[in-house]
């Protein structure tokens, strides 16, 4: 059969004024700008301008969402579409309740979609820049949109280990941040995205039928289905996880691809290309693709002008995939996207993706490309989409409107986990714990051994990390979330500050205290200033020495604008010492043990409290956590350990503590078994117990090297974990 459609059908399919068999209607409403369309109902006032399509008299008419219209019903299996659409703007598709496979995608943000069903009606609406317009149209027909989430993909399944494939000199992969469907559980294996020859792709997905004929008669077997994104021109009736399922069992490869924004619309690229990802990897999930998988990222040609931002969004596309477990494609024309890739292969400030799908129309079944060297994602790494066809192709009866591709697509598995990459996570002040998102550094997430982070007043944190370049670093975290990078600080008389330790708090006029213990294992101290100047580091005293030899340090910052330092000495004993607010030192003292007169430990932590007090944590040379206040006195209340889970204490490699505006602190310890765990010391001096800390992306546990906290004026606070 084919499924080309009549102009005589079109236009019996678009709705000027006269209801279309009790279902439909288009009629003037009270403005001349605005019309009634009513289904099943529901009234919907809609642009005059917006023509309404009735799917129930031409069950093929394709459903764009690159074009203002209403449609009605529920879309055929064998829409006939145009290839090469994309773009998204105001439309509106409604359908019954009964009949709807809902867009996975939900009111979702990134894609630009609202969903709202009430049991009768089931409505879809997309939008461009104008999403007031679709909610109005939507509430005002007394539907209830779905909420408005963040994309939050579903746990990924553990990853399996790579063989070595590109001689591309790319920079390493990262672990890079709507309430997402549940996942299908991933039935699809990783290889249904390898294939080496003839495939094709289509705005939508085929009918079955339509594959099956394709599968007996093309000479394709491979299919390009589009998964998502906020520029996805076409809707998906076809497409779901048992669809998916049944082409895989009869034998097709695919290439999921997800259309999102692009080039000249990219405001943010390290956010929106984080934001992509995750919700690419919602949409693969849902449809049974697990990790492993290669997803493209369709990144249409644009111009010069764009390069560095479509270079950065594709940096955190791809560092957001491989946190994930998902291999990295990219989509674009050789003119454009796949010549600033290859250009910039061995420039480390970008993450190259793992496969490339090149778009040069030259009719050659082959993956050469003139932009991309021969050496560049060598190692069946490519395919290319050789020609777009003015004309649909046939076979074995059923035709559709395609694009024509060449694969040569051969990668072994997942991405490699990334060890030591940094993640921040916020505690919510209800206790709440919404996940963690990977802090970004030069290229990709930032990755080092050790982490520090401290509150300050007007809700912004500051966040240190020593590199795996033995390098001290520095960001800021804003109020409103916007992370700054990190920057390498210098040292004395050096570009950059070698460390092996490092400590900072956050202090009332907005300045903060750094301390770092350098590369000869002296502690040195610097402040950075409310206006973002850094007073340099110079060494700490020691006890009658000029030079403080320490193995750890941790410093907190008070209400009336002192700090309170601790350093384990190369004596491996705990040692105090305040700066007081108008720069002075008191000079560093040993700290009692438990029934000894030094404290012997191997990590400290200290926190300030509203009331001048302050709380320590120190790991004791046992490999237990102990606890102690300071009292606004000066006094102490000795040191006595922290039970652990069911047993009397508690076994930690690292430890971390953050005071909050209502007295009670945040505790965050690596434990012996090397995963984080939290717990609050309330007001009272009560202790809720230890709990383990979900990782990123519904993981049950943490893994990791070190984990820092630090609490904020609003009760929140941070947790910044360095990943194993």
């Amino acid at each position: 059969m084919t499924a080309l459609r009549s102009a005589t059908a079109v236009a019996a399919a678009v709705l000027v004024a006269a209801p279309a068999a009790g279902s439909a209607e288009a009629a003037p409403a009270g403005s001349p700008d605005t019309k009634t369309v009513t289904y099943k109902g529901h009234v919907f006032q809609v642009p005059a301008a917006w023509p309404v399509v009735d799917l129930a008299v031409d069950p093929q008419a394709c459903v764009r969402f690159d074009q203002h219209a209403v449609y009605l019903g529920h879309p055929g299996e064998q829409q006939v579409c145009p290839p090469r659409l994309i773009g998204r703007t105001e439309a509106l598709l409604v359908e019954p309740a009964t009949a709807a496979a809902p867009d996975r995608e939900g009111s979702n943000p990134v894609a630009h979609t609202i969903l709202a069903n009430d049991g009768v009606v089931a409505v879809t609406g997309t939008y461009d820049t104008d999403q007031p317009l679709v909610r109005r149209i939507i509430t005002g027909a007394g539907l209830t949109p779905e909420s408005a989430h963040q994309p939050a993909p579903a746990p990924a399944a553990p990853r399996t280990a790579v063989a070595p494939r590109s001689t591309i000199a790319a920079a390493p992969p990262s672990d890079l941040a709507m309430a997402a469907p549940a996942a299908a559980s991933a039935s699809i294996p990783a290889s249904a995205t390898n294939y080496t020859g003839k495939g094709f792709d289509a705005c939508t997905a085929p009918s079955g039928a339509t594959m099956n004929a394709w599968m007996t008669s093309s000479p394709y077997r491979a299919v390009g289905i589009y998964i998502g994104g906020a520029k996805r021109a076409c809707a998906q009736p076809n497409l779901t996880a048992s669809w998916v399922q049944q082409q895989q069992a009869g034998g097709w490869a695919f290439m999921p691809l997800y259309v999102g924004v692009q080039a000249s619309k990219i405001a943010s690229p390290a956010t929106e290309g984080a934001n992509a990802a995750d919700d690419a990897v919602s949409q693969a999930q849902a449809l049974g693709f697990g990790p492993g998988t290669i997803l493209y990222y369709d990144m249409e040609a644009y111009v010069a002008q764009y390069s560095g931002n479509v270079l950065g969004f594709l940096t955190a596309w791809t560092n957001e995939l491989h946190a994930l477990g998902y291999n990295s494609g990219v989509y674009s024309s050789s003119s454009s996207g796949m010549k600033d890739l290859a250009t910039n292969a061995g420039n480390s400030a970008y993450t190259m993706p793992d496969a490339v799908l090149s778009a040069n129309w030259n009719g050659q079944e082959d993956t050469n490309d003139p932009a991309i060297p021969a050496g560049y994602w060598s190692n069946h790494q490519r395919a290319h989409q050789y020609a777009s066809p003015k004309d649909p192709e046939t076979w074995g009866g059923f035709t559709i409107g395609i694009d024509q591709d060449y694969l040569d697509i051969q990668l072994t598995g997942a991405p490699p986990s990334q060890s030591s990459g940094f993640f921040l996570g916020v505690r919510q002040s209800s206790g709440n714990w919404p996940g963690f998102s990977p802090l970004a550094g030069g290229a990709g997430v930032f990755r080092g051994a050790e982490a520090a982070v401290a509150g300050l007043p007007g809700g912004s944190s500051q966040e240190l990390g020593i590199g795996l370049d033995g390098q001290l670093y520095h960001g800021v975290r804003a109020a409103n979330g916007g992370w700054s990078g990190f920057a390498a600080l210098p040292g004395i008389g050096t570009p950059t500050m070698a460390a092996r330790r490092a400590g900072i708090a956050g202090l009332p006029d907005g300045s903060s205290q750094v301390l770092a213990i350098g590369n000869d294992g002296n502690v040195y101290h610097q402040t950075r200033f409310a206006n973002g100047s850094w007073s340099g580091f110079a060494a700490l005293p020691g006890i009658g020495t000029a030079t403080m030899a320490a193995g750890d340090v941790a410093i907190a910052g008070l209400p009336d604008g002192s700090s309170q330092v601790l350093a384990i000495g190369n004596d491996g004993n705990v040692y105090h010492q305040t700066r007081f607010a108008n720069g002075s030192w008191s000079g560093f003292a040993a700290l009692p043990g438990v029934n000894s007169p030094r404290m012997a430990a191997g990590r400290v932590a200290i926190t300030g409290l509203p009331d001048g007090s302050s709380q320590v944590l120190a790991i004791g040379n046992d490999g237990n956590v102990y606890h102690q206040t300071r009292f606004a006195n000066g006094s102490w209340s000795g040191f006595a350990a922290l039970p652990g889970n069911g047993v009397p204490t508690m076994a930690a490699r690292t430890v971390g503590i953050a005071g909050l505006p209502d007295g009670s602190s945040q505790v965050a310890v690596v434990g012996g078994d090397g995963n984080v765990y939290h717990e609050t010391r309330f007001g009272n001096g009560n202790w809720s117990g230890f709990g383990a800390v979900q990782g990123p992306y519904g993981a049950s546990t943490f893994p990791a090297q070190r984990a820092a906290i630090a609490g904020l004026p609003d009760g929140s606070s941070q947790l910044v974990v360095t990943r194993s």
